[in-house]
Order: structure tokens, then sequence, then C-alpha cells
């Protein structure tokens, strides 16, 4: 028998109320036997009166979502409800008219978080309500579902990809670090792929957020562990053993020239090697914007070994993908000088970074890496120890 629910919240907010009707996705998926709902504010005190199927439609929705949805938003004002038999319920029209805006995270950490905590239940179409029509999201290219994706409808392209290379995905923040309208964010992917392969691959998330959306992501993460537990099930095309032809590079090639590019030059400081190794319109993706053109990558290259003479680079798990290249490498020295534009610290540091690089006819033509920054920069003491932000 249909009946109508007269429920009371005393010493509830319009914002906390809202936040429940958002975690309880009434709108957008009404529960099983809901039919109406009306909400008003006496004073302090929440009133409402919903029609439902039945007394158990309603303590159904109590339990399973109700409940919940106010218990993980910290909310313990008490429900009082009473029932009444439903003469009459008519509905001329379906719709929201709420006089509260929606609610928005109180900051861009908010927003963020809440982006990673709707991806983990699953709610996609909850992630991409946070994303602003002119947003830009960037992934490692070397991967099968990499590249560059425009609006939340490239997003959803994008997340679409994902149940057809992993049959189990968690993406787990750890750290995230506040810089107004962007919000770095320090975490963990832990998987397994299609055939059964797991992996566990450290990430880098840099978001840039105006108005309570998303307008950019880019993704940095430890792409070779990835792209080895993927390549157990996706056939990765390579050139036949000892053969190379226009930009392509064999694995044997890439490796070589990989590591002459941080042994003579990086190690050794010979710069002039980067004219044999390097285009002229070489780009690096760095953590600090492009550096565009190999004579502004030289200068680079002497800025940093002035501020760390001792530096030390070492590659390992390279692979090769047509025109690209992946690689680890580990970077280690003392920083004695001020090239970087900060004074020396006299302190050691240790990174590990993942690298993608695109290569055209043998030579280095483009470079992606978020280079260990945030890690250095704690180890030399320029910018807090990172810790976990509160739970």
């Amino acid at each position: 028998m249909a009946v109508i629910a007269e429920v009371t919240l005393r010493g509830i907010t319009k914002e906390q109320y809202d936040a429940v009707r958002e975690r309880t996705r009434w709108v957008e998926e009404a529960p099983a036997g809901g039919i109406a709902h009306v909400a008003w504010w006496e004073g302090a005190d929440c009133h409402g009166a919903d029609a439902w199927e039945s007394e158990e439609a309603f303590q159904a929705f109590g339990e399973q979502r109700l409940g919940p949805a106010m218990a993980e938003l910290g909310i313990d004002a008490p429900l009082e409800v009473s029932f009444h038999p439903a003469h009459e319920v008519y509905l001329p029209q379906r719709s929201l008219i709420t006089a509260t805006p929606a609610p928005q995270p109180a900051d861009n950490v908010a927003l963020s978080r809440l982006g990673y905590e709707r991806f983990a239940a699953g709610d996609i179409a909850g992630v991409l309500e946070l994303m602003d029509d002119d947003l830009v999201w960037s992934t490692l290219p070397s991967l099968p579902f990499g590249g560059v994706y425009h609006g939340p409808s490239g997003a959803a392209e994008f997340f679409a990809k994902l149940p057809q290379l992993y049959s189990e995905l968690a993406v787990t923040p750890e750290t995230w670090f506040d810089a107004g309208d962007a919000v770095v964010v320090q975490g963990v992917h832990r998987g397994r792929t299609v055939n059964g392969t797991p992996f566990e691959a450290p990430f880098l998330h840099l978001w840039t957020l105006r108005d309570g959306k998303a307008t950019g992501f880019t993704e940095v993460m430890d792409s070779a562990t990835v792209a080895k537990a993927l390549g157990e099930s996706i056939p990765v095309p390579r050139a036949a053993p000892g053969t190379s032809s226009g930009g392509t590079l064999t694995a044997p090639e890439a490796q070589a020239v990989l590591r002459r590019m941080f042994d003579e030059i990086i190690n050794r400081g010979r710069i002039d090697v980067a004219d044999e190794l390097f285009a002229e319109d070489y780009v690096d993706h760095g953590p600090m914007g492009d550096i565009v053109g190999r004579e502004a990558f030289k200068g680079l290259i002497r800025q940093w070994r002035d501020a760390v003479p001792d530096v030390h680079t070492e590659i390992d798990t390279v692979l090769v993908e047509g025109d690209l290249c992946a690689w680890v490498v580990r970077t280690t020295g003392t920083h004695t000088g001020n090239g970087l534009g900060f004074p020396a610290t006299n302190r050691r540091f240790e990174t590990v970074s993942a690298n993608i690089g695109r290569f055209r006819n043998g030579r280095a033509a483009e470079h992606w890496s978020e280079q260990g920054m945030l890690p250095m920069l704690a180890q030399l003491g320029i910018v807090p120890l990172p810790t976990s932000a509160p739970a």
C-alpha cells in the first residue's frame, strides 16, 4: 500500500541536506519504491514529505542508501519518521526544484579527492560531472589508453578503454600538494590485467582547476611497469631484431642512445654530444613547463651540472614501441651550486622517475617526465616533506 512518510531531521543545514541528496543520488537513480519527495525548513529543522509504494520500500532506502550516506558525511542528526496511508499521489512532471545551489567542494583539493572517491565507487558519470567543457586530459602516449583527450566526452572515451585492459584497477592517492589553481597528487596504481598479470606502479597527477571544475589533468607514472604487465596480454609491434627504419629504433639501439645521453651528456658533462643525439627542434615537457629547442635543453643541462656537479644517472627497464621509448632513470647528487634558481643546500638527494621519449630519424625529438622534482626538492629542504592529507 502506498504511504506518505513525514520525515524530520533536526539541526541539519541546507548544505548538509544537499550533500546527502547528492550522495544518495535520488535524482539520478530514484530508489526502488520512491515516488515523490518534498523538503522544507522550519527554523533549524528540515522537514520532508515522501510518497512511497510501501513502508518497506522506505525502510530499504534508509538502510541501503540514506543511512550510509549520512554516516559517510558525519551527520548524526536523528531521523524522525511517521507514516500515513496515501489517498492520492499526483505527478504531473518529474523534476528537481531547489533554491539551494548544488554543493561544491570547499577547495580544489576537496574537488580532486571527490574525483578519486567517485572513480573508486565506479561512478564514472560522477567523475565527469567535475570536469569543465574545456578539459584537457593527458596521459602517457606509450600506453594503449594514452594520448590527449578533450572535454568530458573525451575523458569518457579514456575511461571506456580501461575495462578492455584491466580486470582490476585501484587508483590510490596518498599525498596531496595544494598549489592554488593546481593540485598535485602522489599515489599508486594497483591492479591486474585482463589476462591476470598483477602490477603496482606509482603515479604523479597534476590537476588544474577553475571555478569548481577540472580544466586539466596530466598523468606521469611508472609506465614501464604497466607496459610490461600489459605486454603479457597486448601484442606490441616492434622492428625486426637488428633493424630500424625512419624514426623507429630497435630495443638495443634505443638502449645504446639512452646510455650515451645519460652517461656522456649528464654524467660526464659532454654537452656538445647533444648535437648528435637530439633534434634541433627537440621539446622537453618537464614539470616546470616546456623547454623548446636543443640549445635551450643544453642550457638546462649546464644549469643542472652547475648546481649538482656530482650528478649521476642510471637508466633501467627500457621498452620500445615504434618511435616511442619508455625507461626508468635513477638520479643521485649533491646540491652544491646555485644553478637551479635557489641557493645551494649542500644536501644529497636520490630520485627515481619514469620517462617517455619520442625519436625521429634516430634522434630524440620529444620527452615527457615528472623527473622526480618534488621528492628532490623535499630531500633538499626546499619544500616540506610530504605527509598524507587528513582522511
